[in-house]
């Protein structure tokens, strides 16, 4: 451990009591669930969830008192006055009681049962269902929107069997051309798609191969930090390791190392304004190309993105059985019904933000929102690229300040501050400076701009035929920023032990454009200092993965919650973490890999032919 963690521990240590596990083990168990399926296979069964508040049968109530002491410190523990139950009432209270209370009295009933034997009073807070063998064993009837996506299936499949042969027999001839509309779904040519290695073709395009596997494994990282909150959202028997997870070093640099977000629009700017400066070149460019552009890049994201909504809104629910799924996959689930159509327009982060419809979905409507900026501005400014290098400078450092005014005087933090335990199990759900700050457009204008810097930089590099290589200096800057990839999250060691409002505001705005500044650095190294690193980079199979990251960044949430959702409360580890990464992450490609090929590909090839 380095000499920044130690010393943040030691500050932690000092100002914060350490509980012993004598202590922690005379706490109420933080979660409980009984067995559902056998509880509700009975006729008489009736299983409820809920959350009750506890307080004192007796006074005083030492153990109470340190319970609430314990509860205060929120930065590092979970409100240990709060139990969160799921029992089978007709196995743990007498039978004869159904009768004479409803289910939501019962269900009080029984956990104040148990709370009294340790002295304690338990009131129901949160109700989040009661059900019945009758619930359970009755199947929905199918709704129009479940009708709907089936068809939608349906016609995919059949679309791609009749494109598959029209491809195959029919002979493309100068006089009988062949229909693009129905080539489109052809899988062998959208498998060529996926896995074709281009050689040749403009070396500017060529220089950027690295950055394929720059994102891969980046969203990699992603995946991985997902997996990991992910636990802290379902019931766990050892919650005391999850809490202690918040307070390392690796903890902190998995709540911090979500700049590598900012790092992904960044690059998805840079890549925009890059192409049309070089487009340019062939032909002028103006402001009459944007709704061309905005058309281009919907026929490009919309299809995967609806489908995985659509799979949300319906069938998701059904790919589960289990006490939680209700208060998981079924919380989302009733979001995309209810904001399907702000997803279509791109505003889904903007209408009812806390209220998450397969949670990462936030990232496109920011993507879009920035990428139409990219796009007008280098339409406009194309010819005076010297004047619109240092308009962005200006606008970067406008939008940065803009940021720290705003979450001063909001009282925005930045992500490190965020990651308590019941934040991390909320998912951020209640905090205005996640849903108001974290998951804004606006918030992400600095990496936009540094985006745009970017593109001209590299554009001017070309033009004049400069090596970056050849410069010492830069390849020692490189090589130094490269690591400080890693390194820069665990700032948020320093960040934390800093409470004043003016640094949280400023570490706020400061903290992710400075990681799309490494970002860009590394990024300028891989493309012009030749070295393992850009061998190992350029590898040809991040491509054809790469081809697929918008299917795996959607598709990961819903795979991940499906296999978070067990039937009973379980133990938790650093392994269990990586297990779960390693499911998530094979089962994501795995299901990637036909979406891509039959949905998202030949869509985009279908829409364009129609449209253009």
């Amino acid at each position: 451990m380095n000499p920044v963690t130690w010393l943040f521990f030691a500050v932690s240590v000092a100002a914060a009591r350490e509980y012993s596990d004598e202590e922690l083990a005379s706490f109420p168990k933080l979660f409980h669930l009984d067995e559902y399926k056998r509880c509700l296979a009975r006729t008489d069964g009736l299983y409820c969830l809920g959350t009750f508040e506890l307080t004192p049968a007796v006074v005083p109530h030492p153990t109470y008192n340190i319970m609430k002491a314990y509860s205060e410190e929120s930065y590092r523990h979970f409100n240990r006055t709060l139990i969160h139950r799921g029992y089978c009432l007709s196995l743990r209270c007498p039978l004869e009681l159904i009768t004479s209370y409803n289910a939501t009295v019962l269900f009080e009933r029984c956990a104040d049962h148990y709370s009294q034997r340790s002295h304690l009073r338990a009131s129901l807070h949160t109700l989040h269902y009661c059900r019945t063998h009758d619930d359970f064993v009755t199947r929905k009837p199918e709704t129009p929107a479940e009708h709907m996506l089936k068809l939608v299936l349906y016609a995919l499949v059949l679309a791609n069997i009749v494109g598959t042969i029209y491809d195959s027999y029919v002979v493309d001839t100068p006089e009988r051309k062949k229909s693009k509309l129905i080539a489109a779904f052809s899988i062998p040519a959208n498998w060529r798609r996926l896995t074709f290695i281009r050689e040749g073709g403009d070396p500017r395009q060529t220089a950027l191969t690295p950055m394929e596997g720059v994102r891969v494994l980046a969203l990699g990282c992603t995946t991985f930090a997902h997996a990991s909150i992910f636990h802290y959202g379902f019931y766990t028997t050892n919650p005391e390791m999850l809490e202690k997870v918040t307070q390392r070093a690796d903890g902190i640099f998995l709540s911090n190392g979500t700049s590598l977000i900012q790092a992904f629009m960044m690059m998805s700017c840079f890549l925009t304004g890059y192409n049309l400066l070089i487009y340019s070149q062939k032909r002028e460019l103006g402001l009459y190309l944007l709704p061309l552009c905005i058309i281009k890049r919907v026929v490009r994201i919309t299809p995967v993105h609806m489908l995985i909504v659509g799979y949300g809104a319906t069938w998701w629910m059904y790919s589960r059985d289990g006490p939680l799924v209700s208060t998981t996959i079924g919380l989302e689930s009733a979001a995309c019904k209810t904001k399907f159509w702000s997803h279509f327009f791109f505003i889904n982060n903007i209408v009812d933000p806390g209220n998450y419809c397969v949670a990462p979905t936030w990232f496109l409507p920011v993507n879009m929102h920035m990428y139409i900026v990219a796009c007008t501005f280098t339409l406009l400014l194309w010819r005076r690229r010297r004047f619109a290098f240092r308009l962005y400078i200006l606008l970067f450092i406008a939008s940065c300040f803009m940021t720290a005014a705003i979450s001063y005087v909001r009282e925005y933090k930045a992500l490190t501050y965020l990651a308590t335990p019941e934040e991390i199990r909320r998912t951020f759900r209640d905090d205005p400076s996640f849903t108001e700050f974290y998951i804004s457009s606006w918030g992400a204008l600095p990496a936009c701009f540094v985006g745009l810097i970017f593109a001209h930089l590299l554009f001017e590099l070309d033009q004049r035929k400069i090596k970056l290589c050849d410069y010492k200096c830069f390849v020692y800057l490189y090589h130094t920023c490269f690591p400080l990839l890693f390194l820069w999250p665990l700032t948020g060691i320093y960040a934390r032990a800093h409470q004043s409002a003016f640094f949280i505001a400023a570490y706020t705005a400061f903290d992710r454009p400075i990681y799309c500044i490494l970002m860009v650095i590394s990024l300028l190294g891989l493309f012009h200092v030749d070295g393992p690193l850009r061998w190992f980079f350029s590898w040809d199979g991040w491509r054809s993965l790469g081809r697929m990251s918008l299917t795996v960044m959607l598709l990961h949430w819903c795979i991940n919650i499906t296999i978070g959702a067990r039937s009973m409360a379980f133990s938790t580890s650093e392994l269990d973490v990586i297990v779960d990464w390693s499911a998530t992450h094979v089962l994501t490609y795995a299901a990637a890999v036909p979406i891509t090929v039959l949905v998202e590909f030949p869509m985009q090839k279908f829409l364009e032919a129609l449209i253009f």
